[in-house]
C-alpha cells in the first residue's frame, strides 16, 4: 500500500503551572509554532496543557498535528480516537484523525493493521466530507486513497474519479489536477498531462497543479524538463498541510532524474526526501531499487 502523506509546524509558550488556569494565548501560541515549523517547541507544552484541560479541543488538535510532524502517528490517532467520539459532527477532528489513519496505513503496508486503519480512516473522511461537502481537502485526501489504496483496503479508481469532479465542480484548477491524477492511474497520459496544462493555464502559481504536473511526468517520462521544472516551483512554496509535502517534491524529481539515467542525483534527491520525512516508504524502495540495479 502507497504511503499518503502531507506535513506541518514559532512563538515561545510560557510554562504552564499546575493548578493555574491556561492563560488564553497558549493555544495561539502553539499554533504559531507549528504554522513556524518548530513542532519539538511546541509538544511539551501542548501535552502539559491537555493534561491540564484533557476537554481542551483544540490543544488536541493541535497536539495530534504536532505528533504526525515529527513521525509519531500512532500517538497522535490514539489522541484523536476520544475527540471522534466526543465530536461525531465536526468535520474538522474526523478529517484530521481520517487522514491520520491514512498516512499511518501507507507506511504499515498490506498488514491486517494497516487493513483496519486504511478502512477506518476512509470511513471517517467520508463522513467529514458528507458534513463539509464543499471544503475539498477531504475530497483530495480520499481521491489520493482511492486512487492508490489496493483493492483489498477500499481502493476504487471510479471512487477516486467521483471525488475528483466534484472538486472539479467546487475548484476547477485543483479538479483538474486531481482528475489528471486518476488519468495518470489509467495510463491515459496525453490526456493526464491536458488537464494538469489546462490548471496551471487557469493558475500558473497553484501548488497543486504545478506538483500535478511534476507528478504526471515522473509516472510518464513525458516532458521531463517540464515536471522538473514545476517541481522546483513547488520547493519555493510552504504546501499547504492538504498539499503534497516537500518530501514527496523531491520524491517525483528522483523519479525524474531516474528515467534521464542519472543516478547519482536520483539518490540525492531520495535522501533528501528521507531527510523531510524518514517514514516516508516510496525513497526507501527507490533507494533499494537503485541499489540492487548497481
Amino acid at each position: 500500500m502507497a504511503a499518503w502523506r502531507k506535513t506541518l509546524g514559532s512563538a515561545g509558550l510560557g510554562l504552564l503551572l499546575v493548578g493555574q488556569p491556561a492563560r488564553a494565548g497558549a493555544v495561539d501560541d502553539a499554533r504559531a509554532l507549528i504554522e513556524g515549523h518548530r513542532l519539538p517547541e511546541a509538544r511539551e507544552p501542548l501535552e502539559q496543557l491537555l493534561a491540564r484541560e484533557p476537554q481542551n479541543l483544540e490543544a488536541r488538535l493541535l497536539l495530534a498535528r504536532v505528533y504526525h510532524g515529527v513521525g509519531r502517528r500512532d500517538e497522535g490517532i490514539e489522541l484523536l480516537e476520544p475527540a471522534v467520539a466526543a465530536h461525531p459532527d465536526d468535520a474538522r477532528v474526523l478529517g484530521l484523525c481520517g487522514g491520520q489513519c491514512l498516512l499511518r496505513a501507507g507506511e504499515l503496508g498490506l498488514g491486517l493493521r494497516a487493513l483496519r486503519l486504511a478502512r477506518r480512516g476512509r470511513d471517517l473522511m467520508e463522513r467529514a466530507v458528507r458534513l463539509a461537502p464543499d471544503d475539498i481537502s477531504y475530497r483530495e485526501g480520499l481521491v489520493e486513497f482511492y486512487r492508490q489504496a489496493p483493492m483489498v483496503a477500499g481502493g476504487s479508481l471510479e471512487k477516486a474519479r467521483g471525488h475528483a469532479e466534484a472538486i472539479s465542480r467546487i475548484d476547477p484548477v485543483r479538479g483538474g489536477a486531481w482528475e489528471a491524477a486518476v488519468l495518470m492511474q489509467e495510463k491515459r497520459y496525453p490526456e493526464a498531462m491536458a488537464a494538469c496544462d489546462r490548471a496551471l493555464s487557469a493558475r500558473p502559481d497553484d501548488y497543486a497543479a504545478l506538483f500535478a504536473l511534476g507528478r504526471t511526468v515522473s509516472e510518464s517520462g513525458l516532458r521531463l524538463d517540464d515536471g522538473e521544472r514545476s517541481l522546483r516551483r513547488c520547493l519555493e512554496k510552504v504546501p499547504t498541510p492538504s498539499e503534497p509535502s516537500h518530501a514527496g517534491v523531491y520524491y517525483r524529481l528522483g523519479l525524474i532524474a531516474e528515467r534521464r539515467g542519472d543516478k547519482i542525483a536520483a539518490r540525492r534527491l531520495y535522501r533528501s526526501a528521507l531527510d523531510l520525512e524518514p517514514t516516508f516508504n516510496r525513497p526507501v524502495e527507490a533507494l533499494k531499487r537503485l541499489d540492487g540495479a548497481g
